[in-house]
């Protein structure tokens, strides 16, 4: 086997010389397209969109009083409280008679607990949770964008 390979490269060394420098040129495209292409893992997950989140962070403090406030609104059994990149996530557990319309208006409530600053970087999404029969039910989810000045609702 070996002998018939070395014969092949004898009598075309033209063309094994062509074959591997297209290969080595395949090569260095594909490493080229890759890294152009197709994030690192070292990269940021947002990329540059985050750039000044430093400015507009919430702190711990922040978020706790945030937190309490909600929880103390009548209805109000838990909130949750989610920061990731620039939205914020309340997943708010509610009473059982508490009606779709009051729970739009307790969201409202929430987003007032929030700056005009961080309400003006960060979207809010509300999601609502409630025992409903003995059965788990999500009937109101709110979405708010920073440039917006009201929720955006969708009631089940």
């Amino acid at each position: 086997m070996l002998p018939k390979i070395k014969r092949f490269i004898k009598t075309h060394k033209k063309q094994v010389k062509i074959g591997i420098i297209v290969i080595l040129a395949l090569i260095i495209l594909l490493v080229l397209y890759k890294s152009l292409f197709y994030s690192n893992s070292e990269k940021a997950t947002y990329g540059v969109r985050l750039r000044d989140i430093e400015q507009n962070e919430i702190s711990d403090d922040e978020k706790s009083e945030i937190k309490t406030k909600s929880s103390e609104i009548e209805g109000v059994k838990e909130v949750k409280l989610e920061i990731k990149g620039r939205l914020i996530k309340f997943f708010v557990t509610f009473d059982e008679g508490v009606s779709t319309d009051d729970m739009k208006n307790k969201f409202n409530e929430m987003l007032s607990f929030l700056s005009e600053k961080i309400q003006g970087y960060y979207d809010v999404t509300f999601y609502s949770e409630q025992e409903q029969d003995g059965a788990t039910k999500y009937p109101v989810t709110g979405y708010k964008h920073k440039n917006k000045t009201e929720i955006s609702f969708d009631v089940l």
